[in-house]
């Protein structure tokens, strides 16, 4: 007799890179997902995105540089991508083919992901800094 039992799938993290090939670090985020034999919630605490996006130091890149947010095999139904600077101003991002374009303007932005499957949610966010 053979049982087959599955491992219940994660909820997903985006691979987040550069057009130069440089990986950024991502900081998850809250997030539910239900699996095949599981399901969970996880709350994460953070005051905002910004803060969320200052758990690891900004990647720097050229103005206008493209940056890929790919979830590999699991892409979201919906995603919404944010823009935040330090001052409070928050932008919603077009992107096209899971990419954004870095802003041509000196500084340092947060990018705040928001990603839904059908089998749950999760948040996300990554910092640049304009060089």
């Amino acid at each position: 007799m053979f049982y087959y039992f599955s491992i219940p799938q994660e909820q997903p993290i985006p691979t987040v890179t550069t057009s130069a090939g440089l990986s950024l670090p991502v900081t998850e985020g809250s997030y539910c997902w239900k699996g095949p034999r599981s399901a969970e919630c996880v709350d994460k605490v953070f005051t905002d995105p910004i803060e969320m996006g200052k758990q690891y130091e900004p990647t720097k890149v050229a103005p206008n540089q493209k940056v890929s947010v790919r979830f590999g095999q699991a892409p979201p139904q919906e995603m919404i991508i944010e823009q935040w600077v330090e001052d409070g101003y928050v932008k919603g991002i077009d992107f096209e083919r899971d990419e954004v374009t870095a802003p041509t303007e000196k500084g340092l932005y947060f990018y705040y992901i928001k990603a839904q499957w059908k089998e749950g949610d999760g948040h996300y966010a990554f910092a640049l800094e304009v060089k």
